[in-house]
């Protein structure tokens, strides 16, 4: 009707929440099963709250009411169960759990906008994104975190100024926790960063700039801190959990949700829905999703696809599993094993100090195995690895750490070289290449959301020369990814192997250019251009220097490397190979 909800493209027979039938006019639908004498508790401006009352059909609740957008609302009932009672009494007040806001610390629900859908975007394609990972309440400053969501959107070109096309955005719904992960609602947007709407804002300026928006979903468990789901409906012997949680077990950081439930497989389902539809995201990330029964991964990928075919489905598997995406349906998957070993590799441990394991672990690096050209590798780590929340001992040894600091700190030259050898490193390989904020400033120690280990402005803002060696290395690499498409392609083939002095050459090429990537992980150096490279592509070819990690202006020297070589007869190219560096050669047709 006019001025009421668009109609979702995705139809769920269980969807509940505020539906806008007219401008002016609200229905509600809400799932009770054990409710008694259901209300909605109407609060407009500031007069005292009015009811409007709900007719029981089946286990769900309808009713509707003349409404204006910002109203505030909650559920009110009694219950034909109330396991409750004795904390509560004879009345429950909840919020909606549909809700797209609500107040953080009770149970009044905001009454969002009649729903219109957000501006087109046209996301790179899959294979083509450079991600950037974020944590929005700790990328901006303490001041500004109350309005987070705000405060990001202005900081968003930073990121664009980097060369990503791409944001990966840590939980964005409301949660209990710190980092995200403990999800209050599904649906409602985190309160103590800013509204809907600020979060939607946020969400078009990345767009704006060029930029795809991923956000990261937690379906497998609900929270296990301030609950708002738990005994819902007064039901919930044997501290089940109740209507969300009842007939599933613990995990360590909360209850799985009741898969069983079609009821509450339409709720998952209608949180990815929200996201797409009512956001404009171009892709999700499914948090531990071996929590969660692989038939039901079978079915929400199948539905996901069907209606939005292009919107991209990442999963997080441990073990990490080519099945995730031939069998489950996914198309792209993180892969944490890259950056293990590349410490491994760094350290000499697990293998690390064998020549052919490392160089077989760099090769499993550039061509995932089984994974194709589109799991998502961070080499440098994403939150998992950098993340902390035990004063920098989050294992007990210490080993949750920024990639510069693993190696002697930003202070080290030969720290920097390195992180920026492995960054380059990991825009050459296939798949989705992801850094975590504040990587590329070359922020030390560890990640948190506590004063002194969340996003270092500091360093931007401080012109800090090292800072900008490694940014104006990032984004020199990130845009060579984004430029030469033959970077992104599936065609790749190795051509040169030295496990002795660890360098690796693969090309990746298309009809019209090659690119050849030569890693180089020792403190060995040849100069002179008296090192070999086979090209694997034929002789008399001029092959030019893209981009080399040791450039002067990056924080090497000049003269590093060979601009550029012709191959003899057998397709072999003498060059300079500067210690701890990651080269790209472009060759034309």
């Amino acid at each position: 009707m006019e001025g009421g909800d668009e109609p979702p493209q995705w139809r769920l027979a269980h969807a509940c929440g505020p539906q806008w039938v007219s401008g002016e006019e609200c229905a509600f639908r809400i799932w009770a099963p054990h409710g008694e004498d259901v209300v909605v508790e109407l609060q407009r401006e500031k007069g005292d709250p009015q009811e409007v009352r709900l007719v029981r059909e089946g286990d769900f609740w309808v009713g509707q009411s003349a409404c204006s957008p910002g109203d505030r609302y909650r559920i009110a009932m009694g219950s034909s169960w109330n396991d409750c009672f004795n904390q509560e009494g004879a009345r429950l007040f909840r919020r909606d759990p549909c809700a797209r806001e609500c107040d953080f610390n009770s149970a009044w629900c905001i009454l969002h906008p009649p729903l219109k859908p957000p501006p087109p975007f046209a996301a790179p394609n899959f294979n083509e994104l450079v991600v950037y990972e974020l944590h929005i309440g700790s990328f901006v400053s303490e001041a500004d975190e109350k309005r987070a969501f705000a405060a990001t959107t202005e900081k968003l070109e930073h990121i664009s100024s980097l060369g990503f096309n791409c944001i990966q955005f840590m939980p964005t719904a409301e949660f209990g926790g710190i980092w995200g992960y403990n999800s209050r609602q599904l649906l409602a947007t985190h309160g103590p960063w800013g509204s809907a709407a600020d979060m939607r804002i946020m969400v078009e300026r990345a767009h704006s700039l060029g930029m795809a928006v991923l956000f990261d979903v937690v379906l497998n468990h609900g929270s296990s801190k301030m609950n708002v789901l738990w005994n819902w409906d007064g039901f919930g012997p044997d501290n089940c959990g109740g209507i969300f949680f009842e007939g599933e077990k613990d995990t360590p950081w909360g209850k799985r949700f009741a898969f069983h439930k079609a009821e509450v497989q339409d709720y998952l389902k209608q949180a990815c829905r929200t996201w797409i539809e009512e956001y404009g995201v171009d892709g999700l990330r499914f948090d531990s999703v071996h929590n969660m029964p692989w038939w039901l991964l079978q079915q929400m990928t199948h539905e996901i696809k069907a209606h939005y075919p292009n919107k991209i489905l990442i999963a997080e598997i441990t073990p990490e599993n080519p099945k995730v995406l031939h069998d489950a349906g996914f198309h792209s998957c993180w892969l944490h094993a890259t950056h293990f070993d590349s410490v491994k590799i760094m350290k000499g441990s697990d293998g690390g100090g064998d020549p052919n394991k490392r160089i077989g672990m760099l090769k499993n690096m550039v061509a995932p195995h089984g994974f194709g050209n589109l799991g998502v590798h961070s080499v440098l780590g994403s939150h998992d690895q950098i993340g902390d929340r035990h004063g920098g001992k989050q294992d007990g040894h210490g080993t949750h750490r920024y990639y510069v600091s693993r190696l002697g700190g930003k202070g080290n030259w030969h720290a920097r070289a390195q992180t920026r050898a492995w960054f380059g490193f990991q825009n050459c390989c296939k798949g989705l290449p992801m850094t975590f904020m504040g990587t590329e400033n070359l922020q030390e120690d560890w990640w948190h959301v506590d004063s002194h280990h969340r996003m270092n402005w500091g360093l931007l803002e401080g012109a800090d020369p090292q800072t900008m060696e490694m940014r104006a290395f990032v984004t020199a690499s990130n845009k060579l990814r984004t430029s030469c498409a033959a970077l992104t392609r599936d065609e790749i083939k190795f051509v040169h192997e030295d496990g002795n002095n660890t360098i690796l050459a693969f090309m990746r090429w298309t009809q019209d250019v090659a690119a050849l990537c030569i890693a180089h992980f020792a403190e060995s150096q040849w100069e002179s251009d008296s090192y070999g490279v086979s090209t694997g592509w034929g002789g008399g070819r001029v092959w030019k220097l893209a981009l080399s990690s040791q450039s002067q202006e990056f924080g090497g020297w000049t003269g590093s490397s060979t601009p550029e070589a012709k191959a003899d007869d057998s397709g072999k190219i003498m060059i300079n190979i500067p210690k701890w560096s990651i080269l790209v050669y472009l060759s034309s047709n």
